[in-house]
């Protein structure tokens, strides 16, 4: 089956979100306690953006592209004459799976109705702030503004603002250079597209709903917003230009340092905010402040600290990614001597087939192939997959010193697997497990022994299992 992006299993649904909970909850926690008391603003604010993008796209990714093939790149060569085969000729197991409807298809039906669910409630949520802005303030006069738009308030709204709109009230006690301050403030969230970003992060949010560290990134990102902010209006305190027109004119007068603006402004908003809007006074106002006095060192060698964080969890992805093989372990392979290039079996009997060659027998097209036709070739029997029986069946098998399949027997049944389910219809899936092995299309090379030709046995694990 080619890879997808889209879980379509509970259990590829259910570590997708385990793998998501576990980036999302990693970056967080070195937000929290390692990068946010730093001063490198626009890193954090990429850090915030991404996180949640980045929790979810990577398992699926990693998913898609079978990470257990490049991770195998890593371990051992498999032992000559081995052709990468488990002990004992035993092939890698095969699972056929099919989809049962009706209202007894699993919780997998459920589960993603329950995520849709959330991310509609959010996603309607964030459309209704977004009608409540528009229809709390389109009553207001509009005045257009080189890269920006000024909405006077008349003191029914705060200063603040959204996208393109700077809400201004006129009944601010702000003198011209106070007014210009907080003007360079609300710009700076305009030119940043600060609003874009936190809409962003909103819908990525509703997507990441069930993970509860997700919930916890728009408050951080509002928070570098507003730094962001106070840093360019420092730099126009620091810099004054012309006066702002949007508030009355007033007599020039020795501008407040904008710390002690920022308190005075936030302890006089007694006014209704804006939803989704940036407002001038927030109430993490005091962290700002903080933020604008501190004289702390910026501690750079921090960001690079999620580079080490990511190569971990991706490492720690990759394993989950790698599916526990719960068949019943194969027996221990005979002890075996070494002359020369040769391998012999102990305890092999002349005319037995041999379980080790120094040549195995080659399928055409490799084992990847074999496995593939075999996969083609099973079918999940219509009485068992109504009555929803699982199991596994273990095929033996024998490639003959003539290159034909011989021999082709259950060695372990599902009604042994699996105690308890009906004879009969453990019956079929071994029935069906044989015939699959049975009709392979392609030849087979036979293995080789001293030279000569020998038969060899084979074990393939088959998995029927109804989602």
């Amino acid at each position: 089956m080619p890879p997808t992006l889209l879980p379509t299993t509970t259990a590829a649904l259910l570590s997708w979100g385990l793998q998501s909970t576990l980036l999302l909850g990693a970056g967080w926690l070195l937000y929290r306690y390692v990068l946010r008391q730093e001063r490198f603003f626009h890193f954090n604010r990429r850090f915030l953006l991404g996180l949640p993008w980045v929790a979810l796209l990577v398992p699926p990714l990693l998913s898609a592209a079978e990470p257990g093939a490049w991770l195998s790149a890593w371990l051992p060569e498999p032992a000559a004459g081995g052709s990468g085969l488990l002990n004992g000729g035993l092939l890698p197991a095969i699972t056929v799976r099919e989809l049962s409807g009706g209202p007894t298809a699993g919780p997998m039906p459920w589960l993603l109705g329950l995520y849709g669910g959330g991310v509609l409630t959010l996603l309607l949520l964030l459309a209704s702030q977004l009608l409540a802005l528009h229809r709390s303030t389109r009553h207001f006069t509009r005045e257009a503004r080189p890269g920006y738009v000024l909405v006077r308030t008349g003191g029914q709204r705060p200063i603040s603002s959204f996208g393109r709109l700077v809400f201004w009230d006129e009944t601010a006690p702000l003198t011209t250079a106070d007014a210009r301050a907080v003007l360079a403030h609300e710009l700076a969230h305009v030119r940043g597209h600060h609003t874009r970003e936190r809409l962003l992060l909103e819908v990525a949010r509703a997507l990441l709903w069930p993970i509860p560290f997700v919930h916890r990134l728009p408050a951080a990102l509002a928070q570098i917003h507003e730094f962001l902010a106070d840093a360019a209006a420092l730099r126009a305190t620091a810099a004054p230009g012309a006066a702002v027109a949007a508030h009355p004119a007033a007599p020039e007068e020795t501008a407040t340092p904008y710390p002690a603006l920022l308190a005075r402004l936030a302890l006089a908003s007694l006014s209704p905010g804006l939803p989704l809007a940036h407002s001038f006074t927030q109430s993490f106002t005091l962290t700002r402040i903080r933020m604008l006095t501190t004289s702390a060192p910026l501690r750079r060698w921090k960001r690079w600290l999620p580079l080490p964080l990511s190569a971990c969890l991706l490492l720690g992805l990759v394993a989950c990614e790698k599916e526990l093989d719960n068949a019943v372990p194969p027996p221990p392979p005979p002890t075996v001597v070494s002359i020369g290039s040769s391998v012999e079996a102990v305890q092999h009997k002349p005319g037995d087939p041999y379980n080790y060659v120094e040549q195995m027998p080659q399928y055409e097209g490799g084992q990847e192939q074999l496995l593939a036709d075999i996969s083609k070739t099973l079918n999940y029997p219509a009485g068992a997959l109504a009555a929803k029986i699982e199991g596994r069946a273990f095929v033996k098998f024998t490639v003959g010193a003539d290159g034909t399949i011989q021999n082709t027997e259950v060695q372990k049944g599902v009604a042994q697997n699996k105690p308890g389910v009906s004879k009969a219809l453990a019956q079929e899936l071994d029935e069906a497990a044989l015939n699959a092995v049975r009709n392979l299309p392609g030849n087979w090379t036979p293995g080789r022994q001293n030279g000569e030709a020998v038969p060899v046995y084979f074990t393939v694990p088959i998995t029927f299992s109804v989602e």
